[in-house]
């Protein structure tokens, strides 16, 4: 690692890094369809409805709140991503209904570190990336499959498909549906879908 003339935006991918890898060393639950190695969740291959734990009642909580304490996965990255885009988290958690394709923590380490560092380093691109992730009003599994195509608050369209019973946005697995939340609904991702980016 360089460390001479670490500028601002070196020091916001390092953080990016450092936070992929505090993700990665704290302990995760299993799930079906999920398995633990070296504390790290390795994610389902298949999209799975999502369901509270047995004896686990989990309140409804807006998507913010969801993003940051649920038992599914991990978005530490996204949420980071989020409170840097020009405070698109503030969006999220005041206002909806949205749906929320967000990306899990699994899923941005699907993206090379030196692309995850860039994307982080420019606010423009990363805030078409994250707004190309919502969609307004609120949009179930079933609704996804039906309708197929939505626009994004980014502004282009997201398509859903259906290959051998999973859900993909764009080329990225749906990994978990229809986690709800007060102000709308998650589906998860296990992979960045990427908008065409402005220069």
């Amino acid at each position: 690692m360089q460390r001479n003339r670490v500028g601002p935006k070196s020091i916001t991918g390092l953080l990016v890094i450092a936070a992929l890898s505090i993700s990665s060393s704290a302990p995760a639950s299993a799930s079906p369809g999920n398995s633990i190695k070296d504390g790290t969740r390795i994610a389902s291959t298949k999209t799975e409805r999502y369901k509270n734990k047995e004896g686990f009642e989990r309140p409804t909580k807006d998507i913010i709140n969801t993003l940051k304490d649920n038992e599914v996965t991990r978005f530490v990255t996204l949420l980071d991503g989020l409170s840097q885009a020009y405070d698109l988290d503030k969006k999220l958690k005041n206002n909806g209904p949205f749906t929320m394709f967000a990306i899990c923590d699994h899923g941005f380490k699907r993206m090379p570190d030196e692309d995850v560092m860039s994307l982080f380093a420019n606010k423009k691109k990363l805030r078409q990336v994250l707004e190309y992730s919502i969609v307004e009003g609120t949009f179930d599994s079933e609704a996804l499959k039906k309708t197929k195509k939505f626009k994004t608050l980014e502004g282009h369209q997201i398509t859903i498909s259906e290959k051998g019973g999973n859900l993909y946005a764009d080329k990225a697995l749906i990994q978990t549906v229809d986690v709800p939340c007060s102000n709308g609904i998650i589906h998860i991702l296990d992979g960045v879908a990427m908008p065409p980016l402005s220069k």
